[in-house]
């Protein structure tokens, strides 16, 4: 945990022992009137794996989404699997 500023930001950083680079993990949430925005951004990641990553990340944000408006979670492996088209698109065009 490189920073915990709560209730507001916080910042992790991870690195897995097969790899050289560090992965960074960052959530911020900032007031909007009655709302709240939810900023995730994730660093470091390898460009192969952006794909998958950006899928799953989008499925655990509609999930948490869901919660707060007192819905069930969608089937996680469905979703992805619908996401992951769009999200290898993406990917290529930013490799």
């Amino acid at each position: 945990m490189e920073a915990c500023e709560p209730p507001r930001r916080l910042l992790v950083a991870t690195k897995h022992h097969s790899q050289s680079d560090e992965q960074v993990i960052e959530a911020m949430l900032a007031a909007d009137g009655k709302q709240t925005i939810l900023v995730w951004e994730e660093r470091g990641l390898p460009l192969n794996l952006l794909a998958p990553y950006g899928a799953g990340v989008q499925v655990h944000v509609e999930d948490l989404a869901a919660y707060l408006a007192g819905r069930e979670r969608c089937d996680g492996e469905a979703r992805w699997n619908e996401l992951m088209p769009a999200y290898q698109d993406l990917a290529a065009s930013a490799g």
